[in-house]
């Protein structure tokens, strides 16, 4: 391809990224540049920055609580296709991006997740339907891919699988892999035992969802089922706390589906189940649920919807036995996009509620079901995580911060990004402490 035809080529494509963003401001993440594979596969400009946002979705706090990853999207496709994303890793102390420690990661990613013992986060990308399993220094500190010969690298590609096990022959992941929850389950393997991390998957488009097990986290051995659970995809999916049940809210369907995938002795999936098909909405199938959340005890679910926009508190072992059960329904903001759940040193449970649309927070009490706060963060909030640390959020007065994504948030906070910038978004840090002057207000920005 010559010099004008390439330029005209990348004005087409900023045409079409100029329009898909704008419908983006309604739809949110909803099937992220189908129909631009033609652009994705010309476009290749430089590899992205590793030290700046772009088009941030995900966000993932460490167990020890010092780093922060968060993960962007090439929403614009800005950057080439096959490593146009990052996983950044964020020093929540100093607020510094690591770059260095931060990998390139396939375009259009949304959500990520760490096994049980924080050694591999897994990120699922819509590229080409793969799936990046990222190794997790000892403190958090860093992010990389290791190859076959043992070095550590920024490019993630050797650690990047379309094919589950990593192999020829192995089965194709299913279109459009989304958000991702990681369990564990333990075999006695010729005589040892062996650690197998369960890692599920929802599809924004389709009917599956996806239960894998990794051996020891390695794809290479791995093994892998879907299911046709959902009629119109899902956004986002997570695991009952004390259990191995799974729940997907569904797309357009009124329903949150259950499943559970049982496994042979020797740690392979056999099979996925349909535990649970609750109605959270009774009349219609316009539904679109967004954000899914359970309690700490796993007794309660909690999902936004969209189409009502609305948070519904789903009773997990109603009175009396029985299929979980909405009990309460508590009308929002427009376009809710998750749901972040936190206790606060006070000892009261809030659940966090991005409106994605109007640029705020609604804090809502289950106890009270009922919203009782509203923190303004600036424009198109998507994903939440808050301080984990064991010395933070413990009392009233110790320092306890939430960490929000603001998709396409330009440096005033307020503008929408221009269609070919570098940088786009920003993080907002949230003053969690019920102790604090600057409760529930946002104190410091990251881009």
């Amino acid at each position: 391809m010559d010099m004008a035809s390439r330029a005209s080529r990348q004005s087409q494509c900023q045409r079409a990224n100029q329009i898909v963003s704008t419908w983006w401001m309604t739809a949110a993440v909803a099937i992220l540049a189908v129909g631009l594979g033609s652009c994705i596969e010309t476009y290749q400009d430089p590899p992205p920055p590793r030290d700046a946002l772009f088009y941030p979705i995900g966000v993932q706090m460490h167990p020890d609580g010092r780093f922060l990853y968060v993960l962007n999207s090439n929403f614009n496709l800005r950057f080439q296709a096959s490593q146009g994303g990052t996983v950044l890793v964020i020093d929540t102390e100093t607020g510094e991006i690591m770059s260095e420690s931060s990998p390139f990661v396939p375009s259009f990613g949304a959500y990520m997740a760490l096994n049980e013992e924080a050694t591999k986060l897994y990120v699922p990308t819509r590229h080409n339907n793969e799936l990046t399993v990222l190794s997790v220094a000892d403190q958090g500190q860093a992010l990389y891919c290791e190859d076959e010969q043992g070095v550590r690298s920024p490019d993630t590609r050797p650690c990047t699988a379309r094919r589950i096990p990593d192999v020829r022959q192995g089965g194709r992941i299913a279109s459009d892999p989304f958000d991702v929850a990681v369990g564990q389950a333990r075999r006695s393997v010729g005589g040892q035992d062996r650690d197998f991390d369960l890692v599920h998957m929802t599809h924004l488009r389709g009917s599956a969802v996806t239960s894998m097990s990794l051996p020891d986290a390695d794809v290479a051995g791995a093994s892998m089922r879907s299911a046709a659970l959902l009629d119109r995809g899902s956004n986002q999916l997570e695991i009952r706390p004390g259990t191995n049940d799974v729940y997907a809210a569904g797309r357009g369907t009124g329903r949150v589906e259950g499943f559970r995938p049982f496994l042979s002795a020797t740690g392979e999936i056999e099979t996925i189940v349909r535990t649970h098909s609750i109605p959270v909405i009774q009349a219609g199938g316009g539904m679109d649920a967004r954000g899914l959340a359970f309690d700490e005890s796993g007794d309660w679910m909690y999902v936004a919807t969209r189409r009502p926009n609305a948070l519904h508190l789903i009773g997990m072992e109603p009175t009396g036995g029985g299929d979980p059960t909405v009990v309460s329904s508590i009308p929002l903001e427009h376009t809710p996009s998750e749901v972040h759940v936190h206790r606060g040193a006070d000892g009261i449970q809030r659940l966090y509620v991005p409106s994605f649309r109007h640029g705020l927070i609604e804090v809502v009490e289950p106890d009270q079901e009922a919203v009782v706060d509203v923190i303004e963060v600036g424009r198109s909030p998507y994903s939440m995580a808050s301080d984990q640390r064991p010395f933070h959020c413990t009392e009233p007065g110790r320092r306890c911060q939430g960490y929000v994504t603001l998709f396409d948030a330009a440096s005033d906070g307020e503008s929408r990004c221009e269609p070919d910038a570098r940088q786009c978004g920003q993080l907002a840090i949230i003053d969690l402490d019920p102790d604090s002057d600057t409760y529930h207000a946002v104190i410091d920005t990251i881009e």
